[in-house]
């Protein structure tokens, strides 16, 4: 089972079908003598920077038996949405590769991962968007392989213990496994200086240690260890075409109101010219920089009858997406270029990085130059055309000394000068060679014809302080969107949800109902569209006109003098947590899911389309599919029901549905269900009710839409344990809630001292696979025995078998009940309201023999504490009978007696554990292990609890 470095050509052509190029063999030579990533890949676009996922994950294998010397979690950050998405594609096809190894290397890369991923596949390919609770898990093992894709927003306010759709609980988990053990690649640096500056600061004022690496195809990123093309790359017949192309571009000026029909004109006239020449259906791409401006282009090529033409926007759902990216594939690197019509391609910045397109033809809006020489990136990346044909198309407005963009600032102006001055007859050789050569020639200071670049404000230690206590969130608490973007750029963005099933006036009342409703059939990222948080005050007032955003950050307008009221949306931020509700504009806040009624329009086909009121396609139950293995819910909402012409029967049948259906019934209704000729792709209400037919075990019912004169107004069915016959990527385990309501996933009654045993199982193999300390593992591995003692409470235990004294069992107390308990059963027990057991835990663990082998008595006694959360570090209860409660509890843990453990608890201000109160616990052990190591601890231990529940 031994790997070299010269194996991974055999690696990279068995997964990709192509050998690598030279620089990624000499990077992974590099990497396997000194371990030593270069602090940038500055290499051209098209010569395959994403291939240095291949060459990180290689590198893990050859030291997977010293994993410390590598990075377990691989991320890719880049703020381009179709670059994540392409990202992720390729992750997902090594993950594949790995899985059922078709060649003898490849097997042999998985068998080394196989004792860091456990009981895993070798690799998990994740990509990170929008900000849906208990959504993919990708945070279930600190040891497994990963490669992550996604954001600056997601990954930065994640490391940060603020991350935008996670949990307060989980923010800590996050934080500790991307602040350990993990290799940031940070794609197209010069888009996220403020980030980068963040990401060096939290490794040196902090604790964080993770590896960046920033890839950059643009000049201007400065490093003391760059690394670069060889000379053997030169030579490379596959890399020399890519780097040598010659692509000349005319210099065109528009007129202030011609922008749309000069881009239009020189788009045709390409395309024309191109269809002489060439073989085959050509493809012309048309970049420009705001969402407006593509719109009203796509809109006039659209009408050509020899053509095709795609509008691509970065503001668009994934689900609508896909269908874009598929009109795409004949015109990709390589591809064969199959396609029956030629095409024109629109396209926003979103097209600018990493989009593995080769086009034929390029217009362009005039920008700043890094910008520029990323969208020529697209046009003959591969280096097979003789000549390929471009225009750059300014708007004489751009060009006047006063104007100051909110994306580019001047650089529109003074490159566009510097493009003239080195043109010769009005044409530009924007060739990646031969650009180089002319701006070295002039002596210029690129970097000064580069968009602006923000700076991050400078991080005081004082703010990785606040940021490390999660439970609660200080009221002093430094908006995180500032370290990630600067001060004057976009703050995060919202993550919008069109649903047909919700009314305004649902919204506007945002009570239980619509809890209930997105609770069961919960928001997915793939039916989510990313929008500034600014975009979405100002659409919910109907102001849909006022705002034409780009597809990079760009500078914040000024809010303060906006009116109030506008539409509402529903904040939903999972079934428990009290952000979840109805909202208005104003108090809509970076990171925020919110569901509005598919009635608001805003949204088409291609993307954001704030103008339009024609209602949007749910994507639900599309979004929802890939997940199906897990839970499966069919809505059967009162739009469906209220027409009885389209669905006779369907209301009647509703009326006598229980909560309980039998599998017939369902099929019954399923049969009433009208089969919809709505824009969204399948499935749609029938396929999704007539998928109930292979659900696992039971199915049940629930009716969040209210009643009507005649019966429910609508019902959602759902199998909560999913659909057989499921993907194995749809079938994963579901993420583990940190609700003590929850049972056991696998159906039956687990003691307290079998599940602290599982624990300890799973710490126990983490810990050996991560080469941790024999302390640090021992230490673990006892708070992993000990976690749930509180549990032992009476009162607790008489709350799992539903609040009924005459229920508790005389068997040994219970961390899990077989199934789940009702909220009120907690209160019938006489369980004070948001008590928790870890308090309690602690208390008993002092007294437990065991205890007294703890390395570091402290450091055990907070991951008791901190278990699911929430003590990090106030807990927000008390409880009446902390000074007698040892009275109540049963014997567990080998210990009948309890008389002896100290009183009160780390809830009260009167906890003491040597002169620390549990505040000020925290405080010593942060600086004992840094915010993020102690963060990897609790990590450790929780996502061991969560995979032996």
């Amino acid at each position: 089972m031994t790997l070299e470095a010269s194996d991974f050509p055999a690696f990279f052509e068995a997964v990709h079908g192509a050998p690598p190029f030279p620089w990624q063999q000499a990077l992974v030579e590099r990497l396997a003598a000194t371990d030593a990533w270069p602090d940038v890949l500055d290499i051209p676009t098209g010569c395959g920077k994403t291939a240095a996922l291949d060459v990180a994950l290689f590198h893990l294998a050859l030291r997977a038996d010293q994993p410390s010397r590598a990075a377990i979690r691989i991320v890719l950050v880049v703020d381009r949405r179709l670059v994540v998405d392409d990202a992720h594609g390729r992750a997902q096809k090594i993950a594949d590769a790995l899985s059922a190894p078709a060649a003898a290397v490849v097997g042999r890369v998985a068998e080394r991962l196989a004792p860091l991923a456990i009981d895993g596949p070798p690799l998990v390919a994740r990509r990170l968007r929008g900000g849906a609770p208990l959504e993919a898990v990708w945070a279930r093992s600190p040891t497994q392989p990963t490669i992550l894709c996604s954001t600056v927003d997601q990954v930065g306010s994640r490391l940060l213990f603020r991350g935008y759709g996670v949990s307060t609980r989980m923010a800590p988990v996050h934080a500790g496994l991307l602040g350990r053990d993990t290799l940031l690649l940070l794609d197209e640096a010069h888009l996220a200086e403020p980030f980068r500056q963040t990401l060096a600061a939290v490794q040196s004022v902090g604790d964080a240690r993770l590896r960046t690496v920033l890839l950059t195809a643009t000049p201007g990123v400065r490093a003391e260890d760059p690394f670069r093309l060889t000379p053997a790359d030169h030579a490379n017949g596959r890399l020399a075409g890519r780097i040598g192309a010659s692509k000349p571009a005319r210099l065109v000026k528009a007129s202030d109101d011609d922008l749309v029909g000069k881009l239009v004109g020189e788009a045709r006239a390409i395309m024309g010219h191109l269809r002489e020449r060439l073989d085959m259906p050509p493809a012309v791409g048309v970049v420009v920089n705001r969402v407006a401006l593509a719109r009203a282009v796509f809109d006039s090529l659209a009408q050509d009858p020899e053509a095709d033409a795609v509008l691509m926007i970065g503001r668009s759902r994934d689900v609508d997406r896909e269908a874009i990216v598929a009109a795409l594939a004949p015109f990709r690197t390589g591809a064969d270029r199959t396609a029956p019509k030629a095409l024109f391609v629109v396209a926003t910045q979103c097209l600018e990085v990493g989009v593995d397109l080769d086009l034929d033809g390029l217009v362009t809006q005039a920008a700043a130059l890094d910008a520029l020489r990323q969208r020529f990136g697209r046009l003959d990346r591969a280096g097979r055309l003789t000549r390929a044909e471009a225009a750059i198309v300014v708007r004489a407005e751009d060009l006047k000394s006063k104007i100051v963009d909110p994306v580019y600032g001047d650089r529109i102006r003074t490159t566009w000068e510097t493009l003239d001055r080195l043109a010769d007859g009005g044409v530009v050789d924007m060739g990646a060679r031969a650009l180089e050569e002319a701006l070295r020639a002039d002596a210029l200071d690129v970097a000064a014809l580069a968009a602006p670049r923000e700076d991050a404000p400078v991080l005081m230690p004082a703010y990785i302080d606040l940021w490390r206590r999660t439970s609660p969130v200080p009221n002093a608490d430094p908006e995180v969107g500032l370290f990630l973007h600067g001060p004057a750029r976009a703050p995060a963005d919202v993550s919008v949800v069109w649903r047909r099933d919700l009314s305004e006036t649902d919204i506007d009342r945002g009570g239980a109902d619509v809890r209930m409703l997105l609770a069961l059939a919960p928001p997915r990222a793939g039916e989510m569209l990313d929008l500034p948080v600014w975009t979405v005050r100002r659409w919910l007032r109907d102001r849909s006109g006022s705002d034409d955003v780009a597809d990079v950050p760009a500078a914040a307008p000024d809010e303060r003098q906006q009116p109030p009221g506008g539409r509402r949306a529903f904040r939903w931020a999972g079934e428990d947590d009290p952000r979840s509700e109805s909202v208005a504009p104003d108090d809509i806040r970076p990171g925020d899911v919110v569901v509005v009624p598919a009635a608001y329009g805003g949204c088409d086909r291609f993307g954001w389309a704030p103008e339009s009121r024609a209602p949007v396609a749910d994507v639900a139950d599309t979004a929802a599919w890939p997940w199906r293995g897990r839970r499966w819910a069919a809505r059967v909402s009162p739009d469906l029901v209220a027409d009885p012409t389209a669905s006779p029967g369907l209301g009647e049948a509703l009326a006598s549905l229980g909560p309980r259906p039998d599998r017939e019934t369902v099929a019954d209704l399923a049969a009433l269900v009208p089969v919809t000729a709505d824009a969204a792709p399948q499935p749609g209400p029938r396929e999704a009710a007539e998928a109930l037919a292979a659900a696992r075990g039971r199915l049940e019912a629930r009716f969040p839409y209210g009643e009507g004169p005649d019966g429910p107004r609508g019902a959602v069915l759902f199998a909560p344990r999913g659909i057989a016959g499921a993907p194995a990527g749809a079938s994963e385990p579901p993420p583990v809630t940190e609700d003590d309501r929850s049972g056991s996933i696998i159906d039956k009654r687990v003691t307290i001292d079998q599940h602290g045993a599982d624990v300890a199982s799973w710490v126990d193999r983490f810990t050996r696979a991560l080469r941790l300390t024999e302390a640090t593992a021992s230490d673990l591995s006892l708070a992993a025995r000990l976690h749930d003692l509180g549990k032992a409470d009476r009162r607790f235990q008489k709350a799992l078998a539903g609040g009924n004294s005459f229920d508790v069992p005389d068997d040994p107390p219970v961390a899990k009940s077989k199934h789940g308990v009702a909220p009120e059963a907690f209160g019938r027990a006489g369980v004070p309201e948001r008590w928790r057991h870890e308090a309690l835990s602690v208390r008993l663990a002092r007294v437990h023999p065991a205890f007294a082998a703890a390395r570091d008595p402290e450091l055990v006694l907070w991951l008791i504490g901190v278990h699911h959360g929430l003590g990090r570090p106030f807990f927000g209860f008390a409880d009446p009978l902390d000074g007698s409660l040892v009275q109540d509890i049963a014997p567990a843990l080998g210990v009948d007696d309890w008389s002896a453990a100290p009183s009160p608890g780390p809830e009260s201000p009167g906890f003491d554990l040597d002169g620390l109160d549990w505040p000020m616990l925290f405080e010593t052990l942060a600086r004992r292990y840094g915010a993020w190591g102690l963060a990897h601890l609790e990590a450790i231990l929780r996502l061991a609890d969560h995979r032996a529940s």
